[in-house]
């Protein structure tokens, strides 16, 4: 996506690249009330659709502990902005207790329960790490004890009791 193709009713401006992906590029924006934003476009590639989960997350947790979903178009989002503060500055700067915590509070926010209902496009974890329960099967019936048979099995936990 140019630059310049940004939808009209975004009313954004002074575009920036700050990032570029094999998926995608990210521009930082000025909203029209002088608020900055992101947008995020995804690039035409193979697996554009499971790119396009991380969007249904987004709206379904309406920024508790994610970035807000400010709008889409297409294959394009007009996110929230975040701030300009990495958590690896933090950490450089304030230490590993202070960035550990930013990390805990976060976590517990985005995994906190919703009160709303999971979008019917958002994948099922069970259905998203099926390739790892796969391949740990594939090792336990060889006999192996290799890390994707320790990982599904920490997996499964995790999804017995979320």
């Amino acid at each position: 996506m140019d630059a310049l193709a940004f939808p009209s009713r975004w009313k954004v401006s002074a575009p920036e690249l700050i990032a570029e992906t094999f998926s995608s590029r990210i521009w930082k924006v000025v909203r029209e009330d002088g608020s900055q934003a992101i947008v995020k476009a995804l690039k035409a590639f193979d697996d554009v659709e499971d790119e396009l989960r991380g969007e249904h997350f987004l709206a379904w947790r309406r920024g508790e502990g994610a970035v807000r979903l400010l709008d889409r178009n297409g294959h394009s989002m007009l996110l929230e902005y975040a701030g300009e503060t990495l958590l690896s500055q933090v950490l450089a700067e304030q230490g590993d207790d202070v960035a550990t915590a930013i990390a805990a509070e976060l976590m517990a926010r985005l995994f906190s329960p919703s009160d709303h209902p999971p979008p019917p496009d958002l994948q099922p974890l069970r259905l998203r790490f099926s390739s790892l329960f796969n391949k740990a099967r594939i090792d336990r019936d060889a006999g192996e004890k290799s890390l994707y048979v320790e990982a599904a099995a920490t997996a499964e936990r995790l999804l017995a009791d979320p």
